[in-house]
């Protein structure tokens, strides 16, 4: 299971745009919580020589962005959590220009970062099946945690809507779990778990199932994902937690969830562009459907 190396920076793909400014803002509040530096990296294309005024410039304004996100959220919020701990003084950020491309300078840095934050992807699941997307590239590749940043509203600091994460009962699944109770410990958010059942995935799957009453199956599904995440519950015993099974694609539930929530964490087997639109990928959908920000985590 992965969550990302600690103590290896929140890592920001930064390229000039006002979605990867806003990934950057959301990234920095999370670095604040979590302890951790917050890198943020423009990959250009040629040699150092390239790393010219325009790259400073775009490094620059990300920066300034940054901290006068952190200073607002000060402002606005108690220094203290609720857990007694006082937040780091002051956010270390560090501005890295690197050459080659960003897809593959990004996840290099995988390697070696706690995560990686990016801004939303500008091309469609079909198209990023024949034009490779970068922010696709590095979910399906990256060994750390990534966030493909998404928001309909421009940036909203943490708050008190939930963290939904993805529930299946796979390895996958508990990496996506796991790293969904860190970061509801860390936001100070609840954690909506959600399972999600159609049908055709029961052994009772028939002509007569349409008219089956579901309720002690949604219960027995619900009894096993409650067994299967107490181990965490009680090293994560202030993290608010709600055991949801709906009835549904993931893919579809889960976006729908979306809509209300501040975070949505699931787990990734990090096909290929074309395998995922191929085989239904839920991760793929999501990043570029979801209402807000989604965690994909996969495992080393």
């Amino acid at each position: 299971m992965s969550i990302g190396t600690p103590g290896g920076g929140i890592v920001v793909g930064i390229d000039g745009s006002d979605s990867a400014v806003d990934a950057a803002r959301w990234a920095a509040v999370l670095a604040r919580r979590l302890g951790e530096p917050l890198r943020l990296v423009h990959a250009h294309p040629g040699g150092p020589e390239d790393a010219d005024e325009p790259t400073r410039a775009v490094l620059d304004g990300a920066e300034a962005a940054v901290l006068d996100t952190v200073s607002a959220v000060d402002a606005a919020a108690p220094r203290e959590t609720t857990t007694g701990s006082e937040l780091t003084a002051e956010l270390a950020v560090e501005k890295v220009a690197l050459a080659g491309r960003p897809a593959n300078a990004l996840s290099d840095l995988s390697a070696s970062a706690r995560m990686i934050v990016l801004g939303h992807t500008t091309t469609s699941e079909l198209q990023s099946m024949f034009r490779r997307s970068d922010v696709v590239y590095v979910a399906n590749h990256a060994v750390c945690p990534v966030v493909s940043w998404r928001s309909e509203q421009g940036f909203r600091p943490p708050d008190g809507r939930p963290i939904v994460v993805g529930v299946d009962g796979t390895e996958l699944s508990s990496a996506a779990i796991a790293e969904g109770y860190r970061l509801a410990a860390a936001l100070e958010a609840p954690l909506v778990a959600v399972h999600t059942w159609v049908e055709q995935s029961t052994i009772t799957y028939g002509e007569d199932s349409r008219f089956t009453d579901w309720t002690d199956f949604a219960t027995f599904e619900k009894a096993g994902m409650v067994e299967s995440m107490s181990g965490l519950a009680t090293r994560f015993p202030d993290v608010q937690v709600e055991h949801r099974v709906e009835r549904g694609k993931p893919d579809i539930v889960l976006l729908e969830q979306s809509a209300a929530a501040q975070l949505l964490v699931v787990g990734s087997h990090g096909r290929s562009a074309q395998s995922s639109a191929i085989l239904g990928s839920t991760s793929q959908g999501l990043i570029h459907h979801s209402f807000c920000p989604v965690a994909i985590c996969r495992t080393r």
